[in-house]
């Protein structure tokens, strides 16, 4: 590994580190002061949970959208463009609604609601999209992008159904959240599943290295396509469900992060994939210290909302200026 790409790794970690630190310390009085100190331990746990759930949803998202990238060979890849986000939103507003409808609480809730969508969407995208000799990339986003609309369109169609009342809690979990309560250990089995998959795509950094050149390159140097393609689609889609599970639909960090990352490292995949997992997840985490910052009197914003208005900023001025390619 370059010199240059161990600085650049161990300056985002610094990086990483400063932006969590200045989410544990900073706090807002019940007058709207901001202001710098140690919470309480009675206070320590609501800062603690959504920073642990922002280094695991980051780190997923953007490790994810790379995956897809190299699959696609598509700069706009990011798991929103198959349907995997959509697809995991369905999957938790049919749990609300149900639970709603017969009165009944079911056993995992909204994380096997998730779960269930984001594998519907796996399946049907996978199915749709293969063709003889494995997964065709074009028809895979054509298929994606159908996907994510129809299950957009079941979500306001569910949205429709229910009261005002559960119709605002629909609202606000579209928005995207990092969970203030959170056991520990469903963020320590998110967060090792993360990392195995993690390891995997680094693991593989020297064929994603290939399967960046044509078909035929490929190929010729010795990559079975169909069988890499099925594992990135695969391991993809499970970061993409973590993401969901824990903190509903974030959007731009699968799509800014490896752009950011690639930008900035010009190295192999192998490095690349633990770039972009330390920079999705100081994405999420500063996104989380800027929504602390604004007071619109009626709350802080939703972290969707603020990785939105900044990632759509970003991935504007990387197209402006011409470096918005894989």
């Amino acid at each position: 590994m370059k010199v240059r790409t161990v600085v650049l790794l161990v300056f985002f970690g610094l990086l990483l580190v400063a932006a969590a630190a200045f989410r544990i310390l900073i706090t807002r009085d019940i007058d709207g002061t901001l202001s710098f100190s140690f919470p309480e331990e009675k206070y320590l746990m609501y800062r603690l949970v959504p920073l642990v759930s922002a280094l695991i949803v980051g780190s997923a998202l953007g490790v994810s959208g790379m995956g897809l990238q190299v699959l696609l060979r598509n700069p706009l890849a990011s798991p929103w463009i198959l349907g995997l986000s959509s697809g995991a939103g369905l999957g938790v507003m049919a749990i609300m609604f149900a639970e709603y409808s017969t009165g009944m609480t079911f056993a995992g809730g909204q994380t096997v609601g998730a779960i269930l969508g984001a594998i519907m969407s796996l399946v049907l995208v996978y199915a749709l999209s293969r063709r003889r000799g494995g997964i065709d990339p074009m028809s895979m986003v054509l298929v994606g992008v159908v996907i994510s609309v129809l299950c957009g369109s079941g979500i306001m169609i569910l949205q429709h159904l229910v009261p005002m009342g559960l119709r605002g809690s629909f609202t606000t979990w579209l928005m995207g959240g990092l969970p203030e309560i959170e056991s520990w250990q469903r963020l320590g089995l998110l967060g090792m599943l993360v990392l195995a998959c993690t390891w995997l795509v680094a693991w593989w950094g020297p064929t994603l290295d290939a399967v960046c050149l044509s078909d035929d390159e490929a190929t010729s140097v010795g990559v079975n396509l169909p069988s890499i393609r099925r594992r990135l689609f695969l391991v993809s889609s499970v970061l993409a469900a973590v993401g969901v599970i824990l903190a509903g639909p974030i959007a731009f960090v699968g799509l800014i992060a490896p752009h950011g990352a690639r930008m900035m490292m010009r190295c192999s995949h192998r490095a690349l994939t633990i770039g972009t997992a330390l920079l999705g997840a100081l994405l999420l985490i500063t996104a989380d210290d800027l929504r602390q910052l604004v007071d619109l009197g009626t709350g802080r914003l939703p972290i969707g909302i603020v990785t939105s208005i900044v990632g759509g900023l970003l991935f504007l001025l990387l197209l402006v200026r011409g470096r918005g390619r894989v």
